[in-house]
């Protein structure tokens, strides 16, 4: 199964932990899906990260696909307080992505599954590493 990322898990932006769960998975291909992109977060509280609303008909969302045959799926939902319980983050969803050949393929991807939260940012263009270096902000750590 492939793996899209993002958010605080490219490698790019990876650091500690994240850094440490996403050591195993090559350098991906840049991929598109298709949802809503928020940050939450404030730099007083460590950074920011984004959420995606998976919605096949909405805007491009800009990220990476991996081979994730070595990830510890355990430990990433674990990480993404990912799982089907009614206090999950996270829900991780295998969804449909564009690799930048234009050939489509299924990968898991980590969805928010609560509302967007009260001070969440719209994130335009579809791309958190973009944004971050457009408005000076940090990613969560």
């Amino acid at each position: 199964m492939r793996l899209f990322v993002y958010g605080v898990l490219m490698k790019e932006l990876a650091r500690g932990h994240a850094a440490q769960l996403i050591a195993t998975l090559g350098p991906g291909q840049r991929a598109v899906a298709r949802g809503a992109l928020y940050a939450v977060g404030r730099e007083s509280e460590g950074g920011c990260y984004p959420i995606l609303l998976h919605d096949p008909a909405g805007p491009k969302v800009h990220g990476f696909v991996h081979e994730a045959t070595a990830v510890d799926w355990a430990a990433m939902d674990a990480f993404e307080n990912a799982h089907e319980g009614p206090d999950a983050e996270y829900v991780r969803r295998a969804i449909d992505v564009t690799l930048a050949d234009g050939t489509r393929t299924s990968a898991f991807a980590y969805c928010y599954a609560r509302a967007v939260p009260p001070g969440a940012e719209a994130i335009p263009g579809g791309s958190f590493a973009a944004w971050l270096s457009e408005t000076g902000r940090t990613a969560f750590t």
